[in-house]
């Protein structure tokens, strides 16, 4: 009898140990080196690009007068891929850090637009390129808990590139005559919201929705007709969007 308790007393040892052991290593698996990599659509804002006229010799216009583009977006896709880090302890309980250094792309179609109020054909895309570091804390409130919502922002460097074209509906221009061109770079921000599902001790599925911003950078509006490029007027924009996605984190 007292070697049946013995060997029952050990064998509940032996299982709390265990489940301890296994808790720890679950622990520590869960700090860590970690990739991502999600997809979605993009949803642009309008642009407003604004500008004054100051014409190249040969380029129609009015110099002084204003050149103001306004053009909006058919929806669009984005994809990034991420190396991120997730810390053990946070300042505050229940928020678990995390830190990322993102790589994105996103793109769209132009939907139509105007310039100086005026009734134009418009064509052409618009893509952008951005590198940010960023920080997110999850809310965790329980150590089985499957679905850990997250929030968090990011900071880096944005390059926005114009393809767009358009010409007056006005019975006699039937390719475009003026574009808007660029790729310049600038300060880009972003603040995300969104929630992960936990599928197994390495991977997880995640959904997001981002708003990003890239500050007032510089374009032209270029004379493009008949295989010209002249200068027309220098114009300025933010590049604004939402966008949202789902994705798959695994850690290392």
């Amino acid at each position: 009898m007292k070697n049946i308790r013995s060997v029952v007393t050990f064998a509940g040892l032996a299982g709390g140990l265990m489940m301890s052991v296994q808790a720890q290593a679950q622990s520590e698996r869960e700090e860590g080196f970690y990739l991502s990599a999600s997809g979605g659509a993009e949803f642009f804002n309008d642009s407003d690009f604004v500008g004054t006229q100051n014409p190249d010799a040969g380029v129609p216009g009015v110099a002084g007068a204003p050149a103001n583009v306004s053009v909006d977006y058919d929806t669009g896709f984005v994809i990034r891929g991420a190396i991120g880090y997730q810390f053990k302890d946070g300042l505050i309980s229940f928020l678990k850090p995390r830190a990322e250094l993102e790589v994105s792309y996103a793109e769209a179609d132009v939907g139509g637009g105007s310039f100086n109020g005026g009734n134009q054909s418009f064509s052409g895309d618009i893509n952008r390129l951005t590198v940010t570091g960023a920080l997110y804390n999850d809310i965790v409130w329980s150590p089985n808990q499957k679905v850990v919502p997250y929030f968090g922002g990011g900071i880096g460097i944005g390059v926005v590139d114009t393809d767009i074209d358009y010409f007056p509906n006005n019975g006699v221009a039937t390719a475009p005559t003026f574009g808007v061109r660029g790729d310049p770079t600038g300060l880009v921000t972003f603040s995300a919201i969104g929630a992960t599902a936990k599928v197994s001790k390495n991977f997880d599925i995640f959904a997001e929705g981002r708003y990003t911003k890239v500050y007032r950078r510089d374009f032209e509006r270029r004379f493009i007709a008949g295989g010209n490029d002249g200068f027309s007027a220098n114009l300025r924009d933010d590049t604004e969007s939402f966008g949202v996605g789902i994705g798959l984190r695994t850690r290392f």
